[in-house]
């Protein structure tokens, strides 16, 4: 095999696992916290399903169709059948790319609703959350009717079928429309976080977690560069869509595994090294029971708040503190997931729990 095809097999071997991990560990983590499986959690399996599948097709387009290989030194009948097959597996790949990419993205928005429920951002939050639901209904049904009849698509032998001139410009709308979905998806937590009233250093860690999204958006925009290169006219389609192919396997993959980053504190925390004591620690002081993270922070890997942030945060009054749970969404009704039930807690019972 030569041409693109180790390229395509790079985009297979790395990302695949490292999402595979970091979901198996969302979901440990997920029983360590004795939380039941959310929605969110739902939907980043789902994603890593339609991922695999994606793989799975680039895998089959490798062993049997050529896929990152040259057609020229085949014969024409070679040429047509795997063009043919080709397109099969290109018309597959594309309903696979697209339902992952609307799930990973639900799957982050149903995080932020969650643990931002009571912040300002929740309305952009569900405009996102249509858009990308539009998105993805549009995008499947222009690729299941690309050509009536449908399989007019990949079989050239059907006469008199009707499919859309420019496929080309179609993709490229759709793909730039949900890439611009992945940065303001990126923008909103980071907007909420500025707001609050943390340390600057805080700060920066908390950005800097939910700034790894823009991994996901950079990968899509080299898979549109690269889907741009396929020609109609030429009979290359497995070579010139192969790096194509391969960023959006990363991109995929990459969703995933960044998507569950966020959620795998306890697993830090279990079996890192340091990260049980200091800092990450829950205050010991005997007057600082109020003073705690909000929801999204102790869910997160980004630690609690630090003793020696001063006495000003350590001697919060209890008023104080509900007043600044209701306006920033703390966990005063923790949600134990689909089926489970919703157990309310004070504040005061949380501290004789403690105690």
């Amino acid at each position: 095999m030569t041409g693109l095809v180790a390229n395509v097999l790079a985009a297979i071997i790395v990302p695949v696992p490292f999402a595979t991990l970091a979901l198996a560990l969302r979901l440990k983590a997920r029983r360590m916290t004795r939380m039941g499986m959310g929605y969110d959690d739902v939907f980043a399996i789902i994603a890593w399903v339609f991922a695999i599948g994606y793989t799975v097709d680039l895998i089959v387009w490798i062993s049997s169709f050529k896929l990152g290989q040259r057609l020229a030194p085949y014969t024409d009948k070679q040429v047509e059948y795997y063009m043919e097959k080709s397109y099969l597996v290109l018309w597959v790949s594309e309903l696979l790319y697209a339902w992952s990419i609307f799930f990973a993205k639900l799957a982050v928005l149903y995080f932020y609703r969650r643990v931002f429920r009571y912040s300002s951002i929740r309305i952009p939050i569900i405009i996102l959350m249509v858009s990308c639901g539009i998105w993805v209904v549009i995008r499947t049904f222009f690729t299941i009717f690309h050509c009536i009849p449908v399989r007019a698509y990949w079989d050239q032998s059907i006469k008199n079928a009707k499919c859309l001139v420019n496929v080309g410009a179609f993709y490229l709308g759709t793909d730039i429309t949900h890439c611009v979905m992945d940065f303001l998806i990126l923008a909103l937590p980071i907007y909420e976080v500025i707001r609050m009233k943390l340390p600057f250093g805080q700060k920066i860690a908390v950005v800097g977690l939910f700034a790894t999204g823009s991994l996901v958006g950079i990968a899509s925009v080299f898979q549109i560069i690269h889907s741009q290169q396929y020609n109609p006219a030429d009979q290359e389609l497995p070579y010139e869509l192969a790096l194509s192919m391969a960023w959006g396997n990363v991109e995929l993959h990459l969703a995933v595994f960044i998507g569950s980053l966020a959620l795998l504190r306890p697993i830090f925390r279990k079996y890192v090294p340091g990260l049980s004591t200091g800092a990450s620690d829950p205050p010991s002081h005997p007057n600082s029971r109020g003073a705690r993270w909000p929801v999204w922070a102790r869910e997160t890997s980004i630690g609690r708040t630090d003793e020696a942030a001063g006495e000003g945060a350590v001697n919060t009054s209890q008023t104080k503190w509900k007043r600044f749970s209701l306006r920033h969404g703390f966990a005063r009704h923790e949600e134990h997931g689909i089926g489970g039930s919703q157990v309310t807690q004070s504040v005061d019972s949380r501290r004789s729990d403690d105690q």
